[in-house]
């Protein structure tokens, strides 16, 4: 099974097929799974249960938030227990991609496809 794209998706995808029994390549056009990335993650906690991220990529826990409306109020959310995680994308995008490899997913980076 080929898979294209080696964010945490793609790495959860190959990491079911390869733990299936399939053989498994993922390929992706960056050199290096641990580039920068653009954007951060923010994910919140059933996502950091169910897919038992590590507390190494987790940046910051929140348990609050303001909101704006459109029509300017502001709402201030807020819970006793934490309700989201910023992650650092970069190890988080590692992290999926090295359980991958464990089930026996080969990665091909610096490859496009198409």
């Amino acid at each position: 099974m080929i898979v294209i794209g080696a964010g945490p998706v793609g790495s959860r995808v190959a990491y079911k097929l390869a733990d299936a029994g399939y053989e498994t390549l993922v390929i992706e056009r960056k050199e290096s799974l641990d580039e920068p990335i653009c954007c951060t993650g923010i994910i919140g906690m059933e996502c950091v249960r169910r897919f038992e991220v590590d507390d190494s990529v987790i940046q910051r826990r929140f348990n609050s938030a303001n909101v704006f409306s459109p029509s300017g109020n502001l709402v201030h959310l807020w819970r006793e227990e934490t309700q989201a995680c910023v992650v650092d994308r970069s190890a988080f995008n590692v992290l999926f991609a090295n359980r991958a490899r464990k089930k026996g997913a080969e990665y091909l980076l610096g490859n496009m496809v198409g």
